[in-house]
């Protein structure tokens, strides 16, 4: 008997230290980058020339609701600035069960590719170039963006192409799919309520995965770059 009961132990910790379920509380952990995420990413999500620090970033453990209909941790790292609104955000995005397959660190990718996951992984922070205007930088690279559910929110990118590819049928946003987000269905309005300006509205094609905070402190913040505020309106947030 004691024999069996070490055996099932032994299993329960397998089963519970390879899956990321969580309880139905809410989590929201912000904290500094672990050295170790830090050396994964150097050469592959963070690279010379990235123009905010690795100390600028904040390392988010979420919670979230997958499509299995189960609560799981998930892992986003973001702009210390906005930290504690995605956390904001994502607990609203939780309470109403919004599901999300899969929220990894987009240089796990780097160590597995090939990983099936990846096509409808929601990230935020990743130093790369924008795919619907390849000569700038994407927001993502400053840690204020992030994409939900990209492979049935795609937008069109630079080539005629699709992003993610063979989500092509998912351009048609007449449809409804798990993880699914319309134009002023609850999910936008959460987003947007807490300052997410929607990808929506690009004028080189629509992006609904995509969302990206604009600062707004005393002064504007875009990209990061500086545009005082020379009105003299409140527009802090």
């Amino acid at each position: 008997m004691k024999i069996f009961l070490r055996i099932l132990i032994v299993i329960v910790t397998v089963f519970c230290s390879t899956h990321s379920y969580a309880d139905s509380n809410f989590t929201g952990k912000i904290t500094p980058i672990p050295e170790k995420i830090k050396k994964q990413m150097m050469g592959t999500t963070w690279k010379e020339g990235c123009p905010v620090a690795l100390d600028q970033l904040a390392y988010l453990q979420i919670s979230y609701w997958g499509f299995d209909d189960k609560p799981h941790i998930g892992e986003l790292i973001v702009n210390n600035a906005i930290a504690e609104n995605t956390v904001a955000t994502f607990k609203e995005l939780f309470e109403i069960r919004f599901p999300i397959e899969s929220m990894k660190l987009r240089n796990v990718y780097y160590r597995n590719p090939g990983d099936p996951s990846e096509k409808n992984n929601s990230s935020a922070f990743n130093y790369r170039k924008d795919e619907q205007s390849p000569k700038k930088l994407s927001t993502h690279s400053y840690g204020i963006a992030i994409d939900l559910n990209p492979f049935y929110n795609p937008s069109p990118v630079a080539g005629g192409k699709v992003d993610p590819e063979g989500a092509e049928k998912y351009l048609n946003r007449k449809l409804h799919h798990k993880g699914m987000i319309h134009e002023g269905d609850t999910v936008f309005q959460i987003m947007t309520k807490h300052g997410w300006a929607s990808g929506e509205y690009f004028h080189k094609g629509a992006d609904p995965m995509h969302f990206e905070i604009i600062i707004t402190r005393q002064y504007i913040i875009k990209s990061l770059e500086f545009y005082p505020n020379k009105w003299g309106f409140d527009v802090s947030l």
